[in-house]
């Protein structure tokens, strides 16, 4: 039994990793990375180019051009039946401390509640509310097909599985869904370069990251299938990201995508000084040959000190004065990330990293708990971007973003990012990232909505007013009645809401049978 599950874990290695040379690869570049991260030269620049420099990113701003915003959004509506949605989903979420109450087993992020719901649902939800648009405005039924990328941490896959299963693959369809499970990789010492073993004697593994998709979508027939689904592109967005969907952002940005025949876009705003994510910056190289390269591309926060990236200061009220915030919400081609993915070599892992920066728990063989600084191999789906340059004989001027291959949309953070990642601590100082924090940033949006409508809404304050009490309102607008604001806002005019419960019903109440008088059965 256990020698069978060594040989499995050992042989997904072996085959996922055939492309640097299996088992034996990647222990070399793990042992190569964890040199250079030692090394007191480790701010080291790409040796193959003559020159490299960073530059802040300009793109679409939805809040600012909202004309163009509105129209790139129809042209995602319209796209729809050329997209499909890629969820990667096969994280561990160990900062959830997610548990079942009866078992006390660990728990993927995907299953956390919230409002009612799994996050995974919520996903779900926001994907039938675009749908639901697209049939109002075309008159047609537009089924997205789904690609979710899981993995067995936690048996994260067979809980997804379970979910689809128990809500009948949400009225859509087994066949609109595609599940692929993500290979974990090998946990190594940060001192020697060792793996660090279990208590079964088997590697501590974790997953290699969400850059794995790209190889593992080719290895498993993902994008053919896409294909016979008639797709061109998809748009890509993580399970613990709630705020997502809302307003334009998401069919803003595949509608920029398939309109210009893009290969890669993000959606970004502004960065939180301190927070743990990566930046979009506009790259620009000259090679060995003289050639130069331009292209829109993702630095992790891991490599700002090798990059020479500082921190964000005060913000001056630009969403981009500073580099951008990386929010792993993107439009991509299919073609395109396939052609990388099919790759037999380390460029269809893009952005290969160790990170060394968080200590790993685990038991031992002798069954001891232990902590060692360790990390594995992670790739970043997002850098699949930096395959995806324009290359030019000359330099270029400001402004070459619109001639590029990769494009970035900017929006208001509440609107693009507001993550349910880690569990809120009693000692905890901020509500930075956790399920509270979000649910927030999802009451402020409604905030800024319905007194966009004239409704009085009370207005919520930082964060910090909230660490130790509750929600000044409640609010949740059905995605049918938009999603997009702009449709929204012909529903509702006037009014008022103030703080209580009675208030909070009745509110309820009035969307539930709103909704129910214009949209018809929508699938929930």
């Amino acid at each position: 039994m256990l020698l069978g599950r060594l040989l499995k874990f050992l042989g997904d290695i072996e085959e996922f990793y055939d492309c640097v040379g299996g088992i034996i690869g990647y222990q070399i570049m793990a042992l190569e990375l964890l040199s250079v991260s030692k090394s007191k030269d480790s701010k080291h620049r790409h040796s193959k180019d003559k020159f490299v420099d960073f530059h802040v990113p300009t793109g679409l701003n939805l809040l600012e051009d909202t004309e163009y915003a509105s129209q790139a959004a129809l042209w995602g509506i319209e796209g729809l039946p050329e997209l499909g949605e890629i969820y990667p989903i096969g994280g561990a979420g160990d900062r959830l401390g997610l548990m079942d109450s009866d078992t006390g087993e660990s728990l993927p992020a995907a299953l956390l509640p919230y409002c009612g719901r799994s996050l995974l649902e919520g996903l779900m939800r926001d994907l039938q509310a675009r749908e639901f648009l697209h049939f109002k405005i075309f008159g047609k039924q537009c089924i997205t097909p789904v690609a979710v990328m899981t993995s067995s941490v936690k048996n994260n896959h067979e809980h997804i599985v379970a979910i689809c299963e128990r809500l009948e693959w949400f009225g859509r369809g087994r066949e609109n869904f595609r599940l692929f499970e993500q290979p974990l990789v090998p946990v190594v010492n940060a001192e020697d370069g060792k793996w660090l073993i279990s208590e079964s004697l088997l590697p501590v593994g974790k997953p290699g990251g969400h850059g794995a998709i790209w190889k593992l979508a080719c290895d498993r027939g993902v994008f053919e299938w896409l294909y016979r689904h008639g797709r061109k592109g998809a748009t890509v967005r993580q399970v613990s990201n709630v705020v997502a969907a809302t307003d334009l952002t998401l069919m803003a940005l595949a509608g920029i995508g398939l309109r210009h025949n893009k290969k890669l876009g993000f959606a970004s705003c502004e960065r939180r000084p301190g927070a743990t994510e990566g930046v979009n910056v506009l790259i620009e190289k000259q090679n060995l040959d003289g050639l130069w390269e331009y292209g829109i591309t993702c630095i992790e926060y891991t490599e700002f000190e090798k990059y020479g990236i500082s921190e964000p200061t005060a913000t001056n009220g630009s969403l981009q004065a500073s580099y951008p915030a990386n929010t792993n919400i993107l439009y991509v081609d299919l073609q395109a990330a396939q052609e990388v993915g099919s790759r037999k070599n380390a460029s269809c892992l893009p952005g290969i990293v160790l990170n060394l920066k968080k200590a790993v728990s685990y038991v031992d063989h002798l069954g001891f708990e232990c902590s060692a600084a360790g990390g594995r191999l992670e790739c970043t789906m997002q850098n699949i971007a930096d395959n995806f340059m324009n290359t030019y004989s000359y330099r270029c001027s400001k402004g070459i973003e619109s001639e590029l291959d990769t494009f970035i949309v900017y929006n208001e953070r509440k609107k693009v990012t507001s993550s349910a990642k880690r569990k809120l601590k009693s000692e905890d100082r901020s509500l930075h990232q956790t399920p509270e924090g979000s649910l927030l940033d999802i009451m402020r949006n409604a905030h800024d909505l319905l007194s966009s409508c004239s409704i009085e809404v009370p207005e919520v304050k930082d964060n910090n007013e909230y660490l130790h009490s509750g929600l000044p309102f409640i609010i949740f607008l059905h995605p049918a009645l938009g999603p997009f604001w702009d449709i929204v806002k012909q529903k509702f005019i006037g009014g008022s809401i103030s703080k209580g419960s009675e208030l909070q019903i009745e509110v309820a109440e009035f969307l539930w049978q709103d909704v129910e008088s214009w949209m018809g059965a929508l699938l929930f």
